[in-house]
């Protein structure tokens, strides 16, 4: 039997631990036309939960598509992206070689579609810009035909922008303002989603940008401890195999139900065998911890010394103030190098502000670093 367990992202059709609400929400959000902010830390699922909300809307008869704008570069990569995601959704209703099927298609001038074969036999979807149009003038024209072909679809219309707090790269707020002014006038539902919280929030809740106040804002809390030790069990039972609740709590316990690790440790300890005991669940977090440990050593080699310093006194002091006394003293940090750091860590979404204090986001990367520093 295959390990039922998945770290990467889940398909549709995959088991799922939880997130009912969140699933049932975003559909019916999707389908009243309503537009959703999706937030959580990396790696919590949310390419997941949307992917699997959209094959469901497909299921009920709405046009879906999917765009990722992790790393845009500029107006025209943007454009681009969301062109092809565009044709790569529409594959899905039409033929794109077959006569008397192209109807949608005609929506669609400044993007053409360009076919390329694959070495398995498919078709690759690729995008070419119409000649004599650029930039924002290129990507606005685009928005018009997306606003055509939404107000005239017989069926509701979804857009899944993921990353989009990658947006605020291109440029000092233009693409920001075109792209809400064009949104605002679809007849169709939209979810913004990404894992830099604290930049992808501001975008809808700061009074002086273009999206403020424009959508329902919702945010993927870690999963349910006994939900998690209940999908845990079943899975390995799914597999053939068997695991206590105890040892799954365990499981559960250690990554603080954070949906990536949640799934990675299983799969490392599925695959150890039937039955594994308390031990054998700590030996294989030693595990989990080597396998990301090149994860991790790319984050700590890109942060400054005050920076790294910073981030092991809030693995070592969860929940502190950062600028008091105490914990400066502990961590030999000055309080101007700590506020600098601050402001650099939370916008990476590594150090989130909680009610208490100041903590690590990753509770995985918390015990890593306090091993090595």
């Amino acid at each position: 039997m295959n390990n039922p367990f998945r770290f990467n992202t889940l398909r549709p059709s995959d088991p799922f631990c939880d997130r009912e609400k969140e699933l049932s929400d975003l559909i019916s959000h999707g389908m009243n036309g309503a537009n959703v902010t999706l937030f959580s830390p990396r790696r919590y699922g949310k390419t997941s939960l949307i992917k699997r909300a959209q094959k469901e809307m497909h299921d009920k008869g709405a046009y879906v598509f999917y765009v990722d704008f992790y790393r845009v570069m500029s107006v025209e990569d943007l454009a681009s992206r969301l062109a092809r995601a565009v044709y790569e959704g529409l594959g899905e209703y039409v033929s794109f070689f077959e006569k008397g099927k192209k109807a949608l298609l005609d929506f669609f001038k400044t993007y053409r579609p360009v076919f390329t074969p694959t070495e398995d036999g498919g078709i690759q979807i690729d995008v070419r810009a119409s000649e004599g149009i650029s930039g924002y003038d290129l990507l606005e024209s685009l928005l018009l035909e997306i606003g055509r072909f939404a107000e005239k679809a017989n069926r509701p219309v979804h857009i899944a922008m993921d990353e989009f707090q990658d947006i605020v790269e291109i440029d000092k707020g233009k693409t920001e303002a075109l792209l809400r002014t064009h949104i605002q006038m679809h007849g169709a539902g939209y979810v913004f989603a990404g894992s830099r919280r604290r930049i992808l929030k501001s975008i809808f809740t700061d009074r002086h940008r273009p999206f403020y106040n424009s959508t329902l804002l919702m945010e993927l809390p870690p999963l349910p401890h006994s939900d998690l030790v209940n999908y845990i069990v079943g899975l390995f039972a799914k597999g053939g195999k068997s695991i206590s609740a105890e040892a799954a709590a365990s499981v559960s316990t250690l990554v603080e139900q954070y949906p990536y690790y949640a799934q990675l440790f299983s799969y490392l300890l599925f695959g150890m065998g039937t039955d594994p005991s308390l031990d054998d669940v700590a030996e294989c977090f030693d595990s989990l911890l080597a396998s990301e440990r090149y994860s991790y050593q790319g984050i700590v080699d890109g942060l400054t010394p005050v920076q790294l310093g910073l981030l092991v006194g809030l693995a070592k002091y969860p929940g502190s103030k950062v600028t008091s006394q105490s914990f400066l003293k502990e961590t030999n940090l000055s309080s101007g190098g700590v506020q600098k750091a601050v402001k650099h860590l939370s916008l990476q979404d590594l150090i989130c502000d909680e009610k208490n204090g100041w903590e690590l986001v990753d509770p995985v990367f918390r015990k890593w670093l306090i091993r090595m520093f």
